[in-house]
């Protein structure tokens, strides 16, 4: 009986175990220079089809960006020449497909890297992207709501677990990380035109309930995403499914009709791989700093705060339009009062968030501007 007992506490102990293991929250790894001897072994693998080596990734990238070593990630790959203002899944579209929404970028070495691996962000480098080995349509979690469709990618440190999915139940990416769009241009082919920047993120979270993350079917990936026809509703428009068509060429997707190409190949680990040449991250920095602020127009800068300051405003009308519509269903005087009386304190507080918005806008383009007449700028301890 007593090996009984002892067996069941054992048995409660690992189940208590497993699932707090299951409800793990994304919290990023401290941003440091890479330590020499660091590993990041994800437990992915590639599914069969038209083999390539990591060193053919490693290759095709080598003229895109840099290649530096990062603990605990390994080699990781940091892109140049991106538009301002540039963040994973912005420069491109999305597509209705038979495995759900897939995004489609108009960069030539996108077809790699936002279907395999995992986005990262370093305070000082910026974006970086971890090789990986299983293809999705997009890496990426979702959140919307009455006003705003919202993704983020899914952190590196984040496992997929073929036929299972992903390793942790619930993520929560640094706010900084989303992309937020009003629903009626989630359809755009070109979507950076009217992303919202990154400032509004704190606020437009409140905005939004629903989330979703990647589903496994079978061995496939789907990127469920915002339901399409929440997505016809808002952008009054039919949604076309596309069927997928693989290639083993690689390069950009396109559409064709009703069908999207898409350079799909199995990557084999190669614990013995390297770039060509591997940059220091210091350098790299250096190199950043330089480049960057040739990405930067003046002009620029003002659209992005003409966009904050119409989407605040077109906020306030949401909300004031919610207030009239609760209001003249108020079954008496003191209901609707006290309707009145809430809408009007959520209004306040959101005029509260939309000034610190503006402000932190404003401090962020002050930088950009030095960057743009070779003033110098003061950066952040590591």
């Amino acid at each position: 009986m007593r090996k009984i007992k002892t067996a069941l506490k054992i048995g409660l102990i690992l189940g208590i175990i497993i699932l707090a293991g299951r409800c793990l929250i994304y919290i990023p790894y401290e941003e440091r220079w890479p330590e020499k001897g660091g590993s990041y072994p994800p437990s992915e693998e590639s599914r069969p089809g038209t083999q390539i080596n990591i060193s053919f990734v490693y290759s095709y990238l080598t003229p895109y960006g840099y290649w530096v070593y990062l603990s605990p990630y390994g080699h990781v790959w940091v892109p140049r020449y991106v538009p301002y203002g540039w963040r994973p899944y912005t420069r491109g579209r999305w597509v209705w497909t038979d495995m759900g929404w897939l995004w489609v970028s108009n960069f030539d070495w996108g077809w790699l890297v936002f279907h395999y691996g995992r986005w990262g962000w370093h305070q000082r480098l910026g974006w970086f992207w971890v090789p990986g080995t299983i293809w999705a349509p997009a890496w990426v979690i979702w959140t919307w709501g009455d006003f705003y469709i919202g993704w983020a990618p899914i952190p590196p440190d984040v496992d997929w677990v073929p036929g299972i999915g992903l390793a942790v139940m619930r993520i929560e990416p640094v706010w900084q990380a989303w992309i937020f769009v009003e629903n009626r241009y989630f359809l755009t082919p070109y979507l950076e035109r009217y992303v919202l920047p990154p400032e509004r993120n704190r606020t437009i979270l409140n905005f939004t309930v629903s989330k979703r993350s990647l589903a496994a079917r079978g061995n496939a990936i789907f990127n469920e995403g915002v339901d399409p026809q929440l997505v016809s509703r808002w952008t009054k428009t039919e949604i076309r499914k596309y069927e997928l068509q693989e290639t083993s060429r690689p390069g950009r997707e396109s559409l064709r009709a009703n069908t999207v190409i898409v350079p799909r190949l199995a990557i084999s680990k190669d614990e013995m791989a390297r770039p060509s040449r591997v940059f220091e991250p210091e350098i790299v920095e250096q190199e950043l700093d330089k480049e960057r602020p040739r990405m930067i127009r003046l002009d620029q800068l003002q659209v992005e705060r003409e966009r904050l300051e119409r989407s605040q405003k077109e906020e306030e009308t949401f909300l004031r339009r919610k207030m009239e519509e609760e209001s003249r269903q108020a079954r008496d005087e003191a209901t609707r009062q006290e309707i009145l009386r809430r809408y009007q304190l959520q209004l306040e507080q959101l005029r509260k968030q939309h000034q610190e918005e503006k402000k932190e806008l404003d401090q962020r383009h002050e930088q950009e501007k030095k960057k743009i007449s070779g003033q110098p700028v003061r950066k952040k301890q590591k």
